[in-house]
């Protein structure tokens, strides 16, 4: 069914209040208040974000990704928003988020943290309370994204990954609708502040956002990439995460050759993408394609044998490259995504350089 209206609210931050274990140990959030200059809402006419800092299931855990010098091309069009609720539309190349298409963040790299414990820097209140402190402090402007309270429209709640969930809160799954927090910083940068419940699908259907068969939880994509314990230490159980990922890397493109492609002025090479096999063994490529910001797909139709180490050329054709910022996704034969990268309006001006994402 997924979510009825989602969007993105701007406003400036107001106040910030953190339900603890001892306030609510079973569904806490943390309650943020922002003011569009429209009131109507309930704290001297600011509305409330609910964001989750725990989840129902099984797994209670989050997952946390904090950037605070967030770089991406969805920031140049944060700038252009007024303050407000904008309704978006579920698909690439506008606004709308989503953490496994859009390439906001590297999954594996979240943190897997529990609501409120003992101890400092060590739970989601301890990572997130801070930023949003400090952001009230200097009335920053935020980007809510999620869906609004409805009908009442007194505030926003699902400001969290909203695909991916099993049982009861399936139904609330889509592609293109995922929540987060961004925070202009004070030198025209962003704070990106994105959050998942850990129980979450890490791969999910390009179409209802539900997980895909085998696919791990992100508790288990991030478990697997942390070394193993030592000394007799209990192991943690991981499910097997789906073979191939991250094997081959997304390591460089030339999004902008010099002059334009297609005329007399274009003297440089085509728009290319550069794959590297960062793995033990060989991997054929046959059946895997590169997807660019609009979700245009290039296929590796031949067989390509690419060995450890090695690199190959992939020339986009008819599949075009932004000079203004733009996504390039890495699906295997099977479309699973097995690298996602961005870049930036910046790094693209230059006419003939390549973009180098590692």
């Amino acid at each position: 069914m997924a979510l009825k209206e989602y969007g993105v609210w701007t406003a400036t931050a107001v106040r910030a209040i953190p339900e603890t274990a001892a306030d609510d140990p079973h569904s806490p959030h943390i309650h943020l208040f922002y003011d569009d200059g429209t009131g109507g809402g309930e704290y001297d006419g600011a509305r409330r974000a609910s964001i989750n800092v725990k989840s129902q299931s099984a797994i209670s855990e989050l997952v946390v990704w904090i950037d605070l010098n967030f770089k991406h091309p969805i920031t140049e069009k944060l700038a252009e928003l007024q303050p407000g609720f904008r309704k978006l539309e579920n698909k690439p190349n506008g606004l709308a988020l989503d953490y496994i298409r859009g390439n906001l963040i590297d999954l594996k790299k979240g943190r897997i943290l529990p609501h409120d414990i003992p101890g400092t820097e060590n739970d989601v209140l301890d990572l997130v309370m801070p930023l949003l402190d400090a952001a009230v402090d200097r009335r920053a402007t935020i980007h809510l994204f999620g869906e609004p309270y409805l009908p009442s429209r007194q505030g926003i709640h699902d400001v969290h990954m909203n695909q991916g969930s099993a049982g009861r809160f399936a139904r609330f799954n889509g592609v293109w609708q995922d929540g987060g927090m961004f925070i202009q910083n004070n030198d025209g940068t962003y704070t990106a502040i994105l959050i998942a419940f850990a129980s979450q699908a890490a791969h999910t259907d390009e179409l209802t956002g539900n997980a895909l068969p085998g696919s791990p939880n992100l508790k288990q994509l991030i478990l697997d990439q942390q070394p193993p314990l030592t000394g007799g230490e209990e192991q943690p159980v991981i499910t097997p995460p789906i073979p191939m990922e991250m094997n081959v890397a997304l390591v460089g493109a030339l999004v902008n050759p010099i002059g334009p492609e297609g005329t007399p002025a274009h003297t440089g090479s085509p728009e290319t993408v550069w794959l590297m096999n960062r793995s033990p063994k060989p991997v054929n490529l046959k059946g895997w394609s590169i997807l660019n910001k609009t979700e245009q797909v290039r296929l590796i139709a031949e067989e390509v044998i690419l060995p450890t180490g090695g690199i190959h050329a992939v020339e986009m054709g008819n599949v075009p490259l932004s000079n203004k910022g733009g996504l390039l996704t890495l699906l295997d034969d099977k479309g699973i995504k097995i690298d996602g990268v961005s870049y930036t309006k910046q790094q693209a001006q230059k006419e003939g350089y390549v973009v180098i994402f590692r």
